[in-house]
């Protein structure tokens, strides 16, 4: 008779942890007992394998492929999974630094992450110090012998988002994280794992996009002009693609061309932000003018617990509008660039631990 177990969506898991060594196992003996941070995601998407697979009708085969002549090459590929999740200060520091390769730390709650051209990587590979380049192992953890652990792990593309419509207004991140160690080895990628470890508990802690105290853009030369916001969504890319290959297939390098950061926020049109003289959000369109973007979650006195957004935005469209019985709000599309001293975008984040403990 067929087999009645039913493995529910919720007793998957996600579990990430910093590595000391790029692409390596942390714990490559037997039962992994590494210390996971669980992922606070609502369903934990399996890991795809993309590999090399032909499938060929050779001559003298007749008119239907014959199973001798499929080619499996488990060497040179990737391996990617999606992820969604609610923001926590640590997950969001984390992951940040995950798709930015770049870390600031002030004391032992301030992380901050930049994009401006210049400190975030352009690659990786090598020997990792202090947490930097950072990349993690991926637990994905079905159940016992079942599991699945992938190496050398960054995220390429992550979105920040907050809606004061959408998810009781928590801040939310989701994004996909990517690996070139496709061959499973027992020192590296590995199937059939089984994870023993003390799982650390995920935070509970969560963005209220009503917690932001601070939200200011510049309009027509007017700095730092507050604004009502409705949502606020950022995109952050890495283009991170693979290089070279050791005897494993795997990758000797990481290689990130291009770091990429667009957005989008809606906020209303009011006497702050409007169509008339002085204020005038289309013509800051075109006139191809920079503004400075900036939103803080919290009071501003850098406790543990809140962020800040600073980005240096254009915008990419006309501004659109969103029509609702509450009013008329701007929908401005942007993306950010270097401009001068100030930086493309900047994440703040106050978590009081060390990456190296992530």
């Amino acid at each position: 008779m067929a087999d009645t177990r039913v493995l529910p969506v919720s007793s998957i898991k996600y579990g990430l942890k910093a590595e000391t060594a790029f692409g390596v196992g942390i714990d490559t003996d037997g039962d992994d007992g590494t210390a996971y941070l669980t992922q606070p995601v609502v369903q934990a998407q399996k890991p795809t394998f993309n590999i090399s697979r032909e499938s060929r009708l050779l001559s003298g085969r007749g008119t239907v492929k014959n199973a001798a002549d499929t080619v499996v090459n488990l060497r040179g590929g990737t391996v990617t999974a999606p992820f969604e999740m609610l923001a926590t200060p640590r997950t969001l520091a984390q992951h940040a630094l995950l798709v930015g390769q770049e870390s600031g730390t002030s004391g032992s709650t301030l992380h901050e992450m930049d994009i401006d051209g210049t400190s975030n990587l352009t690659s990786m590979g090598g020997s990792i110090t202090s947490g930097m380049p950072h990349s993690v192992n991926l637990a994905y953890y079905p159940a016992a012998g079942e599991g699945i652990k992938v190496t050398g792990v960054v995220v390429s593309d992550l979105t920040i988002t907050g809606d004061v419509g959408a998810n009781n207004g928590l801040v939310s991140i989701g994004g996909n994280y990517f690996s070139g160690f496709s061959n499973p080895i027992s020192t590296g990628t590995v199937l059939e794992q089984t994870f023993n470890g003390t799982w650390v508990d995920a935070q509970t802690q969560y963005f209220n996009v009503m917690d932001f105290d601070t939200r200011t853009l510049d309009v027509e030369g007017n700095a730092t002009q507050t604004f009502i916001m409705k949502s606020f969504s950022f995109n952050i890319a890495n283009g991170v693609n693979r290089v070279g290959f050791n005897t494993n297939g795997d990758a000797e390098v990481y290689v990130f061309p291009e770091y990429v950061v667009t957005g989008s926020i809606v906020i209303k049109y009011d006497d702050e932000f409007d169509y008339g003289a002085g204020n005038n959000v289309i013509q800051d369109f075109l006139d191809g003018n920079t503004m400075t973007l900036n939103l803080i979650c919290g009071s501003g006195n850098d406790a543990a617990g809140e962020m800040e957004i600073t980005a240096e935005i254009q915008y990419t469209g006309d501004p659109g509008q969103d029509l609702s019985e509450t009013g008329v709000f701007h929908t401005l599309e942007f993306e950010c660039v270097q401009n001068s001293s100030n930086k493309a975008f900047k994440l703040e984040t106050f978590e009081n631990s060390a990456i190296t403990t992530w």
